[in-house]
């Protein structure tokens, strides 16, 4: 086991931890570009498009 209460093995831990998380954020970034062909579009996963959304009448209060 390694002792985790020392502050300088500590802070190394971090940044390892620190420097995989960014190696693995920019293998995805380049391959998302690789990907993309064309103009970029955000997708928008489980809700309707805005337009239709949009145009859609508001609905009547209730009135008691």
């Amino acid at each position: 086991m390694f002792p985790y209460n020392d502050p300088q093995t500590v802070l190394e831990l971090h940044r390892q931890h620190v420097a995989e998380l960014t190696a693995h954020a920019a293998a995805r970034r380049l391959a998302r570009e690789a990907r993309e062909t064309g103009p970029a579009r955000a997708r928008r996963f489980g809700r309707w498009p805005r337009r239709a959304r949009a145009e859609q009448p508001a609905p009547a209060a209730a009135v008691a």
